[in-house]
């Protein structure tokens, strides 16, 4: 386990209980928790940078290609048309694109919950659901 020190501002990290203790009588002292992973010790103090941000198109682009969209769409037109209801993926998935579609109305950058599923989910249970 990494222990962080500090001396005057400028930040360790040491793993070996020995080194550790030896820091400490010099002067050494534990450095405030870590609050993520992706945190960074500047200027005497861990900073946490900011998440990411995207644009509506720019998320769902990151997760589902144009064909995957319009195959899903496909689906679900197949599923009506057999007379059979969507299943949960796909009825969650498609809430989350339509939410998706409205945010895209302002394209400001920013963040975004992640897909309830993946294209493969959605469409093995689209599928599923044909065949029966």
């Amino acid at each position: 386990m990494t222990t962080y020190l500090i001396l005057d501002g400028q930040l360790r990290a040491e793993t070996d209980a020995e080194v550790i203790a030896n820091l400490k009588r010099k002067g050494w002292t534990d450095a405030p928790a870590k609050p993520s992973d992706d945190a960074q010790w500047t200027d005497g103090a861990w900073i946490v940078p900011p998440a990411p941000t995207y644009s509506p198109e720019q998320w769902t682009s990151m997760h589902f290609s144009p064909m995957q969209v319009s195959a899903l769409q496909r689906f679900e037109f197949a599923l009506l048309q057999a007379g059979k209801p969507l299943g949960p993926l796909m009825t969650a998935l498609k809430a989350w694109m339509e939410g998706m579609l409205v945010a895209s109305v302002d394209p400001t950058p920013r963040t975004f919950s992640a897909p309830p599923c993946s294209y493969e989910a959605a469409s093995l249970e689209a599928v599923s659901a044909i065949q029966e």
